[in-house]
C-alpha cells in the first residue's frame, strides 16, 4: 500500500494545464476569463503585493474545486485508464484532495506505480512530499509477516485516523480505526480552550458549550471501533471542567460528589458510533 502527500500542492498547480483542464468542462468564455483573472489576481502579505504565476490561492472560493479538478485528470483518470489495466492484481486508488492512498495486491505492482508516478507528477509540477509518502505492508497477512520478523505491523494515517491490522470477534482481518494522535491532542487543547473561556458562565452554557464541540468531533470521528478515543475526549472534558469549576473561587472546590448531581442536571454529551461497523458497506465507492 501507498500513502502519499503531495508537496506545496495548492502553490505548485501550472496554470497552463489547469486552464486546459477546465476547457474540458466549462465552455462559456466569460467564466474562463474569469478564473485566469482570478488565478493572477495575486496576493496581499500586509501592505506588499506579490503576484502569482503558479499555483491556487489557499482559503480562496474555488480553489479546492479547481485543485479537485487538476487531480482528476493528473491522477485519477490516468491511474484509471493507463495503470490499472497494466497491473497483474487488484488495486485501488482513494484521495482527498492532495492526500491519497493507493492499494495493491502484489508488492511489485506497488514498486512499479511508485516508479511511473514521480514522472506523472514532475510533468505537471507536482512532486510527492517524502515526510508524508511511504510504500507499507497492509492487509491480512502483514500482521503475521511482520511478527516473523518480531517487528509491529505498519499503521495507516490517513484524514485524520490511524488506521491498523487487527481481527473482529471471529477472528478474522478487520482494519481497525481510531483517532490519529495528534488529532487527539489537537481536539482535547480546544476543549480546553473552550472550556477555559466559558469559566465563569454559568454552568449550563458552560456544558452547552462543551457539547457542541463534542457533537462536532463524534460526528466525525464516531467510526466504529473508535470508542476507546471517543472515550478518552468524554473524560477529559468532565475532568477538566470539574477542575475549572473548582478554581471559580477560593471556597468552591467541586467534589465528584457534587460534580456527579451537576452531570444529572446538565449532563456532558456521552460518545457515540455515528458510522457502526454493520454499515460500512454502504460508504464504499469502488
Amino acid at each position: 500500500m501507498l500513502e502519499a502527500d503531495l508537496k506545496n500542492f495548492f502553490g505548485s498547480l501550472d496554470h497552463g494545464w489547469l486552464l486546459r483542464f477546465v476547457e474540458h468542462r466549462v465552455g462559456d468564455p466569460r467564466i474562463l476569463s474569469l478564473i485566469k483573472k482570478w488565478l493572477k489576481a495575486g496576493v496581499m502579505e500586509g501592505s506588499a503585493y506579490e503576484e502569482s504565476e503558479v499555483g491556487t490561492p489557499q482559503g480562496g472560493s474555488i480553489s479546492v474545486i479547481l485543485s479537485n479538478l487538476y487531480l482528476h485528470y493528473v491522477l485519477d483518470l490516468w491511474f484509471e485508464k493507463a495503470i490499472k489495466p497494466k497491473l497483474t492484481g487488484e488495486c485501488y486508488l482513494i484521495r482527498y484532495i492532495d492526500d491519497f492512498i493507493v492499494c495493491f495486491e502484489y508488492k511489485q505492482d506497488a514498486e512499479r506505480f511508485v516508479e511511473v508516478l514521480e514522472k506523472r507528477l514532475a510533468k505537471f509540477s507536482l512532486s510527492l512530499e517524502p515526510s508524508k509518502t511511504g510504500l507499507i505492508e497492509f492487509g491480512r497477512f502483514a500482521k503475521r509477516n511482520a511478527k516473523a520478523k518480531n517487528r509491529k505491523p505498519s499503521t495507516l494515517y490517513f484524514l485524520g485516523f490511524t488506521h491498523y491490522c487487527t481481527t473482529n470477534r471471529k477472528g478474522h482481518f478487520q482494519v481497525g480505526r481510531k483517532t490519529e494522535r495528534n488529532r487527539l491532542r489537537r481536539s482535547m487543547s480546544n476543549l480546553k480552550d473552550r472550556i477555559r473561556e466559558a469559566m465563569h458562565w454559568k454552568v449550563k452554557e458552560q456544558i452547552d458549550r462543551i457539547n457542541r464541540t463534542l457533537r462536532g468531533h463524534y460526528n466525525y470521528y464516531g467510526m466504529g471501533g473508535n470508542s476507546r478515543s471517543l472515550n478518552k475526549l468524554y473524560y477529559f472534558a468532565m475532568q477538566y471542567l470539574r477542575k475549572v469549576l473548582s478554581r471559580r473561587s477560593q471556597k468552591g472546590r467541586v467534589t465528584w460528589e457534587l460534580f456527579g448531581k451537576i452531570m444529572k442536571k446538565h449532563p456532558i454529551l456521552l460518545p457515540y458510533i455515528k458510522i457502526p461497523y454493520t454499515e460500512f458497506k454502504n460508504y464504499v465507492m469502488l
